[in-house]
């Protein structure tokens, strides 16, 4: 191996991470629930009776790097700003060419186990691991942004069965799905395939919803506030949406001008408001409905219209009833508030 020599003042940070040495072959795996290839890619995982384990190298962009040839001529100076950059440098040098860096690069993991990089190669591989880490924390920040919703919608068909659905993603992937004043209980699971990003999608619905959802969908993100999921057969776009009725206290709407004192509500926007959790009750799906009496909505009579709804007084109370789809047995009853108000 060939010596390279240091020849900037180059600030160098090592960040090194190792998975539980468990061996995933050890743990019990369901493949009807978890994706054949994702279990595959998760066996590659290195455990403690192998010579590596995942590791992750940071640098302080930006700073110079010089490429030498085969001879240790000076053939190219490089300013590198990022991973991406970095890595595209380090993948295009010939095998014979030396960098500004000296090998073998080492550091210590918590464990005390001792990582080494010894060549271009390797050092490429390790940015690269960095800068998936980096995109799946920004994509899982974004998704799990506080108060925010996920619109799906199907580019070119504005009507789609799917165009008045949206996804609640918290922390740790749960995932509830709203479709028809119904919400569905899952997880949502982000991760790399080669140099793909994925999205594993489990909503426990064994009907169509579950047909429709249960995939290992390629995910484009493409922002913080945008994304595109595709499969063999679908595509769709979801976009966040933190506009919801529930930032004030009161659900507000614009007055009729020619009816002050009466305006027309959405009341369905309301249910991403709700507190609602899958732990609670052993409820697969959730259906709710609306009512202008908490007796009608216990009792399940005089429900009103989930959209396109005008109060009858100013304010008025709104009650949602949440019941087990399957039975019809009550889980829980809401209350908010809705109001015309004057718009400029």
């Amino acid at each position: 191996m060939k010596t390279t020599f240091q020849l900037l003042f180059l600030a160098l940070t090592l960040f090194t991470f190792s998975c539980d040495s468990d061996s995933i072959e050890k743990v019990p795996v369901n493949t009807d629930v978890v994706d054949t290839e994702l279990y595959d890619l998760i066996k590659r995982i290195p455990t403690e009776d192998e010579e590596t384990s995942i590791n992750c190298i940071e640098f302080n962009y930006w700073f110079n790097l010089f490429v030498f040839d085969e001879n240790m001529n000076l053939i190219n100076t490089i300013p590198i700003i990022n991973n991406e950059q970095f890595s595209e440098v380090l993948g295009s040098l010939n095998d014979d060419y030396s960098i500004s860096l000296s090998y073998p690069i080492t550091g210590k993991l918590s464990t005390g186990e001792i990582i080494e990089i010894t060549n271009n190669e390797e050092l490429k591989e390790s940015i690269d691991s960095c800068q998936k880490d980096e995109i799946l924390n920004e994509c899982n920040g974004a998704l799990t942004t506080e108060n925010c919703i996920w619109d799906v919608t199907e580019p070119g068909n504005p009507n789609g069965i799917y165009s008045d659905s949206y996804f609640q993603i918290a922390q740790g992937g749960n995932a509830t799905f709203h479709h028809n004043s119904k919400a569905y209980f899952g997880n949502w699971t982000t991760y790399f395939i080669e140099d793909q990003l994925h999205l594993n999608i489990f909503l426990n619905d064994t009907g169509a919803i579950g047909a429709d959802w249960n995939f290992d969908w390629e995910l484009d993100y493409t922002s913080d506030t945008s994304m595109i999921i595709s499969n063999d057969t679908n595509l769709f776009n979801i976009a966040i949406n933190c506009n919801l009725p529930c930032k004030e206290t009161t659900y507000t709407s614009c007055e009729f001008e020619d009816n002050p004192g009466f305006a027309e509500f959405n009341l369905k926007d309301y249910l991403a408001c709700l507190e609602i959790s899958p732990f609670s009750n052993d409820v697969k799906t959730l259906q709710f409905s609306f009512y202008e009496t908490e007796e009608d909505a216990e009792n399940g009579t005089n429900e009103i219209s989930g959209g396109n709804y005008t109060n009858t007084t100013n304010p008025q109370q709104i009650f949602i009833r949440a019941e087990d789809e399957k039975s019809g047995s009550l889980i829980n009853i809401f209350q908010f508030t809705i109001e015309a108000i004057s718009c400029p």
